[in-house]
C-alpha cells in the first residue's frame, strides 16, 4: 500500500479503478522479470483494502499467471560415477553416495 501511496502521491482508497489499472501496469512492465508473487500479493493488498473500507474492488481481477514446469535435472550413472571417483576425501564419498542413493537434498543431509 505504501508503494501505491507514494506513487500517485495520495491514499489508496482515493484512487480511482483507472489509476489502480494503470498502477498495477507499471507494476508488471517495471521490470524484465516481475515478482509474480509480489504482483499477486500486491493485488490481494489492494482488493483487501477497498473491501474493508466497504468499497468497489470487483475490478481487481488477479490476471491468470502462468506458472513454469520444469522438470528435475536427473544425473546419468556416468555423472554420478564420475562424482564419486573425483571426491578425494572419503567422507565426501560417502556423503555424495547418501544424497544420491537417498534423494536427499543439501540442507537435508546437513
Amino acid at each position: 500500500m505504501a508503494a501505491i501511496s507514494l506513487y500517485f502521491g495520495k491514499i489508496p482508497t482515493e484512487l480511482d479503478s483507472e489509476q489502480v489499472q494503470d498502477y498495477l501496469f507499471y507494476q508488471q512492465k517495471k521490470s524484465k522479470t516481475p515478482s509474480q508473487t509480489y504482483f499477486k500479493h500486491c493485488v490481494y493488498g489492494l482488493r483487501f483494502l477497498l473491501k474493508s473500507e466497504g468499497l468497489p474492488y470487483e475490478f481487481l481481477r488477479l490476471p491468470s499467471i502462468k506458472h513454469e514446469k520444469k522438470l528435475p535435472v536427473v544425473l546419468s550413472k556416468e555423472e554420478v560415477w564420475a562424482m564419486l571417483q573425483n571426491a578425494k576425501l572419503l567422507k565426501h564419498r560417502i556423503l555424495i553416495g547418501l544424497l544420491y542413493g537417498c534423494g536427499l537434498r543439501c540442507m537435508e543431509a546437513r
